[in-house]
């Protein structure tokens, strides 16, 4: 298996995020993953953009968000990377802690709008962990790649 990175840079406006979408899809496609489909990986990876803008940004358009993907024989990881406010630590710490999804055994109307994304990510990806480095904010998200055997 080839090894590769790409990255991608697009602005902080919500009709953008579908572009990094297809990209996630037509990447993810091409590479065996492990447990993840290539749909879940595009998922995430939205799911992640959408909290860039939304959170660091509060939905304000005219920054940046930049996608890295960079994969080899045995990993797909993909950084989501924004200059915005940074993840409160209360959620940040999240992370380390079990997926617990908010309770489903409501009626469909009483369900939370918000408040998936952290359990989603959890649940779909590998390895998820979240680093601000001076006006950085990057969420890291690993997925496994199947060993290929020759």
């Amino acid at each position: 298996m080839d090894t590769g990175k790409i990255k991608l840079s697009i602005d902080s406006d919500m009709r953008q995020v579908q572009h990094v979408g297809e990209a996630v899809r037509c990447l993810a496609s091409h590479l065996e993953l492990a447990d993840a489909k290539p749909s879940s990986v595009e998922l995430a990876v939205v799911e992640a953009v959408n909290n860039s803008i939304e959170h660091a940004y509060q939905s304000e358009a005219g920054n940046l968000v930049d996608v890295a993907f960079e994969y080899n024989t045995d990993c797909l990881k993909i950084k989501i990377s924004d200059y915005g406010t940074p993840m409160p630590k209360s959620i940040a710490g999240q992370f380390s802690s079990d997926v617990t999804m908010p309770n489903t055994s409501v009626e469909l109307d009483a369900l939370p709008e918000s408040g998936w994304g952290m359990q989603l990510l959890k649940s779909v990806c590998d390895e998820v962990s979240y680093k601000r480095n001076e006006s950085r904010n990057t969420l890291s998200l690993s997925f496994k790649l199947a060993s290929v055997t020759a």
